[in-house]
This record gives C-alpha cells, structure tokens and sequence, in this order.
C-alpha cells in the first residue's frame, strides 16, 4: 500500500489590482497582489500552507516585485473596494477611450479622475487615488494627444538586491 505524501509549491494571486503598465510585456495588463506558498499534503489532501514570499505579478508574463508582508496586507487592503475584474476593465477602458482625445497634462488627469470617480470606486482611499492618478499619467502619456507610445517602453531597472554583511566563520 503506498501514501502518497509530499510538498508543491503554487502562486496564488489573491486579489487584482488592476490595469497597468508591464515593463517586461511592454504594455497595459493586469496585476495582481499574491502569495508564493509551499503547500504539504498527504494523499493530496493539504495539511499545512507556508508563505514562502509575497509579491505583485503581470498576469500575462508572471514577473514582478516581490513585497513584504506589510506591504501585501496594506495593498490587499487598498485594492479591496474594487477587485471586481471585470469593473476595473471597463474602468481602464473608460480611461483609455478618454485619454485619446487629451493632451498629457495636470487638467487631463483631473478631467479623467473626476469622470472615473463617478462610476469607480478610485478614491475609495488616498493610496488608490494616488495609484489611479500615476496609471493615469501613464496612459495620458502613451495614448494621448501628443503623446509618445514609446514613452514607457523604457527597460525595467534591475532592482538592486540588498547586501549581507558578510560573517567570517569561526574556527
């Protein structure tokens, strides 16, 4: 008779947060806040879940930051009023529709802040106002009047690692 028992590794993308610029993908997709875990199991059945790391991902290409777990909850918390998928689609369609027709400015992104904030929830707190108007920003300034679509094809910037100080060993 055999049992079955080991671990497996999964990301779980718990909430989305919406539309905005992949710099790996180059272009506007979703995001989402979620968890690297390492799941025990017996017989398939799941004994135990570890959170091995915590991060925000590109749903098309997978690659993002990772986070602490400070900032996870803070994020999760933000996004919380508005992860319906399916309303932050139209929302960012909404927003692109507009932006073709503005010039990337100040007056523009309060013009589709003001608009957006009527239907959507986006200033649901200052954090996800603050984010909405960065995204904002970003669309304005690829697809409006004026605007360049090569402006946020920028490479990412690696992110630097921090550094152990290095420990001699004892002998």
């Amino acid at each position: 008779m055999f049992i079955v028992w080991g671990t497996r590794e999964k990301l779980k993308k718990d909430i989305s947060t919406g539309i905005d610029w992949c710099p790996v993908c180059k272009k506007f997709t979703g995001w989402y806040v979620g968890r690297h875990v390492k799941i025990k199991h017996v017989e398939y059945i799941p004994l135990k879940t570890d959170v091995l790391e915590y991060f925000m991902m590109c749903g098309i290409c997978q690659h993002g930051p990772v986070i602490d777990q400070n900032s996870y909850f803070e994020l999760k918390r933000m996004h919380e009023p508005f992860k319906k998928r399916k309303q932050q689609i139209q929302c960012f369609e909404k927003a692109a529709k507009m932006a073709e027709s503005l010039e990337p400015n100040e007056v523009s992104v309060n013009t589709i802040m003001d608009a957006l904030a009527a239907e959507y929830p986006i200033r649901s707190s200052q954090q996800l106002e603050g984010e909405y108007r960065r995204r904002i920003q970003a669309l304005l300034l690829t697809h409006g009047i004026g605007g360049d679509p090569n402006a946020l094809m920028q490479p990412a910037e690696p992110q630097p690692q921090p550094q152990q100080p290095a420990e001699m060993d004892t002998i």
